[in-house]
């Protein structure tokens, strides 16, 4: 004879099952979208500000082009945020996206209101001691791939790296060999107010001639 308990669990179980199968096409839904809105961003980033003809109007036109990166980057992580509350099996990645997303997705702000500072508002930059190489992948290899991997990160207060997005990325597999490698970058933060801080960096990655070239910091930012 069955328990009331035991019931209960029947009927839990298919209900459940239920429940996971009508998410299933509203997560693949929303991951196509991600895709296309995380792809708009670094097509954003490829485009660069328009052109000006004079520095006045150069400073506008960067202005609305960061305005419109910033719009995009917080569209990007609505929808990561919506993926969350389905609980997807990896909720942790899809929670370090949208943090991600909500940090550069915020606009120039004075320093005293921010948690992360450029290398000009610290007066201690960050001191890197160790920077591996990236590993070029057997996919690159197979296709005679090269190409330039540009990654925008922040160097944390704690010792480790986070927040990192591609803002130019390579394909067969070159992106994801850079980010590994910025991940493995050592360093003494850097020091604000006395303080360790965390501070955005930006570096570059190039695989050419069938290996990794050693990663270099570009003259500007993005």
């Amino acid at each position: 004879m069955h328990t009331i308990k035991s019931i209960a669990r029947m009927l839990v179980v298919p209900l459940m099952a239920v429940v996971v199968a009508a998410q299933q096409p509203q997560l693949a839904q929303l991951e196509k979208q991600f895709q296309k809105q995380y792809a708009s961003i670094q097509s954003k980033f490829a485009d660069g500000p328009e052109p000006a003809l004079s520095p006045a109007e150069r400073h506008e036109m960067v202005g609305k082009w960061q305005d419109e990166l910033a719009a995009r980057f917080a569209r990007a992580a609505a929808t990561a945020g919506e993926i969350m509350k389905l609980q997807p099996p990896n909720l942790e990645m899809w929670r370090e996206q949208r943090d991600t997303l909500l940090l550069y997705s915020q606009p120039i702000s004075p320093p005293e209101t921010r948690t992360v500072f450029g290398d000009t508002e610290v007066q201690k930059k960050a001191r890197i001691f160790k920077q591996p190489l990236a590993v070029y992948p057997d996919e690159a290899r197979q296709a005679k791939a090269k190409g330039e991997v540009r990654l925008r990160l922040v160097l944390a207060f704690n010792g480790t790296v986070q927040h990192i997005f591609a803002i130019k990325p390579a394909k067969h597999g070159l992106t994801e060999a850079a980010i590994a490698a910025a991940r493995l970058i050592e360093f003494e933060p850097a020091v604000r107010d006395g303080r360790r801080a965390s501070q955005y960096a930006t570096f570059v990655y190039k695989f050419e001639d069938g290996k990794a070239l050693p990663p270099s910091v570009p003259a500007t930012s993005f």
